[in-house]
């Protein structure tokens, strides 16, 4: 009777993992416009982004669930050759070979991107790593309310180090700076992080036009504040996920057509920055906001409406309308099985990038969904090799 349960708790247990296995794997192989039309349905796209989030969180550990789950079909298989069993064991298999498909793919990626082999993320699932803030400050007040700041700082390194302004995504309504595997991690390697607020929008109250602001702002902070903690605001970045990520590309080329009227200080308070670091950024709102339903709820809530009604508001947010002679130099880190920011769209706005001959590259991870890289998983440790090459070769 003992025997009997046990089998029927690992054919459950396996068919679960399977289960979520070859669905999670198809979605991450699967080409984006092939199941764009579920996208544009407020229940599909969150299950699908869920599965791809689920699924770029465990990354190289899910080799090790695709093999537990091939275990247990077989240990419910022993003594007892049902249909079932059966059919849960061809689906674990499948979901083991997908499984390797990806793994094998993603490794590969890697290296032909750093030129180092990478397998594995950290030594368990889901870990953000790195440290917490060493300094967390108001950097203006608001319509009333504080802006705040984290400065994760190095230490021991002599002379004004650079800085990475970071801005945290969230479709422009949502999210919050907080730990990720960047900040400390670039505060180690010799460059102070400065992640900030901004006054997010709602239906309510529309923000379209005062974010980019507000991230102006805190820059003049950075440069009102860089003597006192040996900033050297000649070598500074901005770096931002998705919204974020929009956000980090327009204040950069705003500045440098000194178009940006930052919420508190002057524009001759802003900071020149040197390079640009673009996590699956949302750079083309008024092709995002048909792609998908999360698209049409971000161009509710952050522009009032559709393109169709508002361009001249879409025309002021997207970020191609921006790049001018003088942008600096771009990265553009995307995955290819992004259900919310099409990797179509980023790469698209690399070539625009070309065309006007600002330097820039597109890196593109196969398999990895979109916000892929909150953990240090193998996506995120490219990135940061990435990243870390280019801020080195110019933030001077």
């Amino acid at each position: 009777m003992i025997g009997r349960i046990a089998r029927i708790v690992a054919l459950v247990v396996a068919a679960v993992l399977a289960l979520g296995l070859v669905l999670a794997q198809a979605l991450a192989l699967l080409p984006v416009p092939w199941i764009a039309p579920l996208l544009r349905v407020a229940v599909p796209q969150a299950s699908i982004m869920a599965l791809g989030w689920i699924r770029s969180m465990w990354d190289s550990w899910l080799l090790a669930v695709a093999v537990v789950a091939v275990a247990l079909a077989l240990l419910a298989r022993r003594g007892r050759r049902s249909g079932t069993a059966g059919t849960v064991t061809a689906l674990a298999v499948l979901g083991l070979v997908l499984t390797l498909i990806t793994s094998i793919g993603s490794v590969l990626a890697a290296h032909r991107e750093t030129g180092r082999w990478i397998l594995a993320g950290p030594p368990l699932p889901q870990v953000v790593g790195g440290r917490g803030p060493d300094e967390t400050v108001a950097y203006a007040s608001l319509d009333g309310e504080p802006m705040r700041a984290d400065l994760y700082l190095p230490q021991g390194v002599p002379g004004p180090v650079p800085v990475v302004v970071r801005i945290h995504g969230g479709g422009f309504v949502a999210g919050a700076r907080g730990p990720t595997p960047y900040n400390s991690w670039l505060a180690d390697r010799g460059y102070a992080v400065v992640d900030v607020d901004y006054r997010l929008s709602s239906g309510d109250d529309l923000r379209w036009d005062t974010e980019d602001a507000d991230v102006g702002c805190a820059l003049t902070w950075v440069t009102a504040h860089a003597r006192q903690y040996n900033w050297n605001t000649d070598r500074l970045a901005t770096f931002g996920d998705s919204a974020g990520g929009n956000l980090a590309i327009n204040v950069a080329y705003k500045i440098a057509r000194k178009a940006l009227n930052p919420s508190c200080g002057t524009p001759d308070d802003l900071p020149r920055v040197r390079a640009v670091l673009a996590d699956y950024p949302a750079v083309d709102l008024t092709g995002s906001e048909t792609d998908t339903a999360e698209g049409h709820r971000v161009g509710r809530e952050y522009l009032g409406g559709p393109a169709s009604r508002y361009p001249e508001r879409y025309a002021a947010t997207d970020s191609a309308p921006w790049i001018g002679p003088d942008s600096p130099p771009t990265l553009l880190l995307q995955g290819a099985a992004d259900h919310l920011v099409f990797a179509s769209r980023t790469s698209a706005f690399a070539d625009e990038l070309t065309a006007a001959g600002v330097e820039n590259r597109y890196v593109r991870l196969p398999f990895y969904d979109h916000g892929f890289d909150g953990v240090p998983n193998i996506g995120a440790q490219v990135n940061r090799d990435v990243m870390l090459d280019w801020l080195r070769r110019h933030d001077a």
